[in-house]
C-alpha cells in the first residue's frame, strides 16, 4: 500500500526493537527519593505523557503527573509547588514544538527542576535545552499524524520507569514487546469491517489508569485522519452523563485491564442495552466479551502491553479515512509540527 501512514504503522515493531537498543544504552539519571516526575507534551505527546506518568508512578512508587506544556507557561504555580524537587520529562517528536521548547526555557535555571527530553530529533532545541536526552532519531515519520513515534516514545518511557527499579520480571516483560507488537500486526485487517460499516458514525474510547491516555490518543488519531465525531473518557466516568449519547450509530472501544475487568463487564451490558456496539480490547485469556473482541496474544500484565494495543487503534483511524475517501497522510488543517509565534 502506497501510504506513509500505513508503512509507519506496519513497521513499528522494527522501530520498537531499535528503541529497546537505545534504552539499554541509556544511562539513567540519579533520582532523589522525594523527586516528583512531571511528564509534559502537547497533543499526542501530552496523551503519551498521561500514560507514561501513570505507568511510572505504578512501577516505581514515586509521584508522577502529566501536564500540558502550555500549563507550565500559563499556570506555573499550579504545576510546581514551592519547596519540591522535580524531574520534568519533555516529550516532542520533532523537538521543536513551541510550548515544549518554551517550557524547557522557562525552567532552565531552576535549581529544583532537572530535565529529561525524549524526541526523534537529536539536533532539536528540546534536546539541547535538557539535562539528559532520549533520542530515537531512527524514526523519521513522513506522515503528519504520530503513529510509530507515539508507540516508540511510550515504550522508551516504560523502559525508563522499569529500568529505575529492581523488578527483573517487569523488565523482561517489556523486552518482549517488539515481538508482541509484530504478532499483533499479523491481524492488520481486524478493524477494517468496523471502519467500513456505514451505519456507525460516532466513536467513543474508554480506558482507566495508563489506558486512559491510550483512549485519548485513539480519539485524536481518528479525529485527525477522518474528522469523525469521537470522544474519550475514563471508563467509569462515562456513565456520569456522556452515556446519554449512545445509540445504534455509536461504537464504544473499551480498553480493558486486569484491574478494570470486573467493572468493565457491567459497562459492556449498559452500552449494549442502549443499542451501542462494543469493541473490547483485552488480553486473549480475558473472559470479557463485547460485540467485537480484539485479543492481545500475551500473558504479560496489562500495563506492560500498552504499546501492543496501538496498532489496532491506529489502523481503525487509517481504514476509516480510506472508507471516507480521505488521505491519511494529509489530514485536513494539520501540519507535522505546531509552531507558535509566542
Amino acid at each position: 500500500m502506497n501510504s506513509h501512514t500505513w508503512n509507519e504503522i506496519s513497521n513499528q515493531h522494527e522501530a520498537l526493537r531499535q528503541t529497546l537498543v537505545v534504552m539499554e544504552g541509556f544511562h539513567l539519571p540519579s533520582v532523589s527519593a522525594d523527586e516528583i516526575h512531571i511528564f509534559t507534551g502537547c497533543g499526542t505527546s501530552y496523551y503519551l505523557a498521561h500514560s507514561a506518568a501513570k505507568y511510572y508512578q505504578k512501577t516505581t512508587g514515586k509521584i508522577a503527573i502529566a501536564v500540558q506544556s502550555s500549563e507550565i507557561l500559563i499556570e506555573e504555580d499550579s504545576v510546581f509547588a514551592k519547596g519540591c524537587s522535580y524531574r520534568l520529562v519533555a516529550i516532542s517528536r520533532s523537538g521543536t514544538t513551541t510550548e515544549v521548547v518554551k517550557a524547557l526555557e522557562h525552567v532552565k535555571n531552576r535549581q529544583n527542576i532537572k530535565t529529561v527530553a525524549i524526541t526523534c530529533n537529536k539536533d532539536s532545541k528540546t534536546a539541547d535545552l535538557s539535562d539528559r536526552s532520549i533520542v530515537l532519531d531512527f524514526i523519521d515519520e513522513k506522515s503528519v499524524v504520530m503513529t510509530q513515534s507515539f508507540s516508540c516514545m511510550l515504550f522508551a518511557l516504560q523502559l525508563y520507569a522499569a529500568f529505575s527499579t529492581d523488578d527483573l520480571t517487569k523488565k523482561n516483560f517489556l523486552k518482549g514487546l517488539p515481538e508482541l507488537s509484530e504478532e499483533v500486526l499479523k491481524e492488520k485487517e481486524m478493524m477494517k469491517s468496523l471502519a467500513q460499516n456505514k451505519n456507525l458514525g460516532r466513536y467513543i474510547f474508554l480506558g482507566a489508569g495508563a489506558f486512559h491516555g491510550l483512549a485519548k490518543e485513539a480519539t485524536l488519531k481518528l479525529k485527525e485522519m477522518t474528522q469523525t465525531e469521537c470522544e474519550s473518557y475514563s471508563t467509569l466516568e462515562f456513565r456520569h452523563g456522556p452515556i446519554s449519547i449512545v445509540d445504534e450509530t455509536t461504537v464504544v472501544v473499551l480498553l480493558s485491564s486486569e484491574n478494570s475487568e470486573y467493572y468493565d463487564k457491567s459497562m459492556v451490558s449498559d452500552i449494549q442495552n442502549k443499542r451501542g456496539t462494543v469493541v473490547v480490547m483485552t488480553k486473549e485469556d480475558s473472559s470479557l466479551t463485547g460485540d467485537f473482541k480484539v485479543r492481545i496474544p500475551t500473558s504479560m500484565p496489562s500495563d506492560e502491553m500498552l504499546v501492543a494495543c496501538m496498532p489496532h487503534l491506529q489502523l481503525l483511524a487509517f481504514y476509516k479515512a480510506l472508507d471516507l475517501g480521505l488521505d491519511p497522510d494529509r489530514p485536513r488543517n494539520l501540519t507535522q509540527v505546531v509552531r507558535l509565534n509566542i
